[in-house]
C-alpha cells in the first residue's frame, strides 16, 4: 500500500469512527430524553387496562342502583308536556305551617352483603327520622322476610340511644311498586294494609310507614280511579291514626320530583290533609338514556339561564315551590338530597361540559350509579379538579370520557341553606348506604369522618330550629 493510498484510508477510518461516535451520544441522548415519556406511557396505559379499578373504582352498588333505576328513567321520559305548567309565582302567599323543627329525614337500604352498611354501624343521633327500605305489598299486607324483621328489631335498638329517633317502614321503592294498584282499589284491600301497618307499629315499635309507590296512576291498569284511590288510602290511613292514638303512627309519601308526574299520579291539594309530610325525590333529573343522550347534572338546585320550557323545571328550586303551589304546606315539604353520582361516557372527551354528546353510562359504577366514596377514590387517583357550576349550585367532574356528576361539602351546603331560609319542612338524605359510612373520604384534609355529606346538611339544619 502506497502512502497517498494509506492516508485516504486513515481519513476514511477517523471519519467513520467519528461519525459512529457522534451517532452513538445521539442515539444515548435521546434514550435519555424519551425514557421518561416511554415509562409514562406504559404505567398509564397499564392503569387504564390491567389495574382499571385502580382509575375506575368498582363497588357492588345493588342495594342503591335496583331502586333508582325505575325513578331515573320516569322522570327522564318527559311525555306529554302539554298541561305542564312552566312558570308560576314561586313567592306564593299559600298558608303554611310553623316549621317548628326541621327534621333530617334518612333512607338506609336492607344490607345485602357483608361489607354494605350495617345497622351497628349507624349514628343513632345522625338523622332525626330513618326510613328503612323496602318492604313489599303481598295479599294487601306488608311483607317483611325473616331477615328484614331481624334487622328491623336491630335497627329500632337505636332509639334506646336517641329517644327523639323516628324510625319508619319504606314500602315500595323504585324497583318495587308491585301490589300496590290492586291494594289500593277497594276499602276492604286498603283496610288489611292497614291493619298490616298498625300490626307493625305495635309488634315492633316502630314509629311510622313510608309509601314509596313509583308512581300512583303510572300503569293504572284496568283501575282508571287508582290516584283517587292512592289519595283514599291517604285518608284512611289518617282516619285510623285519629280512632287509634294509642296506635299512632306517621304517614309520609316519597313523592316524584317532575312536574308531569306530579300531575299524573297526585291530588295534591288532599293529600296535605292526610299525611305528616312527604319526601321529595328531587335527584335524578338528568340520567343517561336513549332519549336523554347527554350529560346532566343529578340534583341541581337551580336552571341555568340556558334551560328552557320543560328542561327548566328540571331542578329542587321548581319541583318544591312547585309541590307548595298545588296545596302543599312549606313544613311538610322534606326536600331530597342525593348522596350518589350519576355517570355518563362522552361521545367527544372534548365536548365535555353541560348537555354535552353522551353514548352510554360511565365506567363507575353500575348503570350510571355511584356511591360517594367512589368518587373520592375516582377524584383522587386521578388528580381530577372539580368543576363547580354556579348555576346549579353542583359540582361535576371529567376524565377524558367519563364525566360524573355528583354532591359534595359545597353543593350540599348550598341546598340545606336554601331549605332552611326558605323554610322548607327539613331534608332527605338518599341513602345512608352511598355515603362515605367508612369515613375513607378526605375531608378537611383528613380521613376518618364517617358520613361526611349526611353531616354537613345536619350540621346546617340542626344549628337552625327552625323557630326563629
Amino acid at each position: 500500500m502506497s502512502v497517498e493510498e494509506y492516508s485516504r484510508y486513515t481519513l476514511l477510518s477517523g471519519s467513520n469512527s467519528s461519525s459512529w461516535s457522534l451517532d452513538k451520544r445521539t442515539v444515548i441522548l435521546i434514550s435519555v430524553l424519551t425514557f421518561p415519556v416511554f415509562m409514562f406511557c406504559i404505567t398509564y396505559m397499564t392503569l387504564l387496562g390491567v389495574y382499571e379499578k385502580v382509575v375506575y373504582p368498582i363497588r357492588n352498588l345493588e342495594e342503591i342502583r335496583q331502586q333508582n333505576v325505575h325513578r331515573a328513567l320516569a322522570y327522564n321520559t318527559f311525555g306529554d308536556e302539554t298541561n305542564t305548567s312552566y312558570s308560576f309565582y314561586l313567592n306564593s302567599k299559600r298558608y303554611s305551617a310553623d316549621i317548628g323543627e326541621f327534621k333530617l329525614v334518612c333512607y338506609y337500604n336492607f344490607p345485602s352483603r357483608p361489607d354494605s352498611l350495617q345497622t351497628e354501624d349507624i349514628d343513632p343521633f345522625l338523622c332525626t327520622h330513618i326510613n328503612v327500605g323496602f318492604v313489599e305489598v303481598v295479599n294487601n299486607s306488608i311483607f317483611l322476610s325473616a331477615d328484614k324483621q331481624a334487622l328491623l328489631k336491630e335497627l329500632v335498638k337505636l332509639k334506646t340511644f336517641n329517644a327523639k329517633l323516628k324510625i319508619l317502614l319504606s314500602v315500595g321503592g323504585a324497583g318495587g311498586a308491585t301490589g300496590f294498584s290492586e291494594m289500593v282499589i277497594n276499602h276492604a284491600n286498603r283496610k288489611s294494609f292497614i291493619q298490616s301497618v298498625i300490626n307493625y307499629v305495635k309488634d315492633y315499635h316502630i314509629d311510622g310507614i313510608d309509601l314509596d309507590w313509583e308512581f300512583p296512576n303510572e300503569d293504572p291498569g284496568n283501575d282508571k280511579y287508582q290516584k283517587m284511590h292512592f289519595t283514599q288510602l291517604l285518608e284512611e290511613m289518617r282516619t285510623c291514626v285519629q280512632r287509634q292514638p294509642k296506635y299512632a303512627f306517621l304517614v309520609s309519601v316519597a313523592v316524584a320530583a317532575t312536574s308531569n308526574i306530579i300531575s299524573n299520579s297526585y291530588d295534591v291539594s288532599y293529600m296535605n290533609s292526610y299525611v305528616d309530610y312527604i319526601n321529595l325525590m328531587a335527584y335524578d333529573y338528568h340520567y343517561y338514556t336513549k332519549y336523554t343522550p347527554f350529560t346532566g347534572i343529578n340534583s341541581p338546585l337551580y336552571a341555568s339561564e340556558s334551560e328552557k320550557y320543560y328542561l327548566g323545571t328540571l331542578n329542587t328550586n321548581y319541583s318544591a315551590n312547585y309541590w307548595h303551589f298545588l296545596g302543599m304546606d312549606k313544613s311538610k315539604i322534606i326536600v331530597g338530597l342525593p348522596t350518589y353520582a350519576h355517570t355518563f361516557t362522552l361521545t367527544n372527551f372534548r365536548n365535555n361540559g353541560l348537555y354535552a354528546p353522551a353514548s352510554g353510562f360511565g365506567k363507575l359504577g353500575s348503570l350510571g350509579f355511584a356511591g360517594y366514596p367512589q368518587i373520592c377514590q375516582f377524584l383522587s387517583t386521578n388528580q381530577i379538579s372539580p368543576i363547580f357550576d354556579m348555576e346549579s349550585k353542583s359540582p361535576y367532574a371529567v376524565k377524558l370520557s367519563e364525566w360524573v356528576s355528583f354532591e359534595d361539602a359545597e353543593s350540599l351546603t348550598y341546598k340545606t341553606e336554601y331549605i332552611r331560609d326558605n323554610k322548607f319542612g327539613g331534608a332527605m338524605v338518599y341513602c345512608l348506604n352511598s355515603d362515605d359510612y367508612k369515613g375513607i373520604c378526605k375531608a378537611n384534609g383528613k380521613t376518618g369522618i364517617r358520613f361526611p355529606l349526611t353531616n354537613v346538611v345536619k350540621q346546617i339544619l340542626m344549628d337552625n330550629d327552625g323557630s326563629g
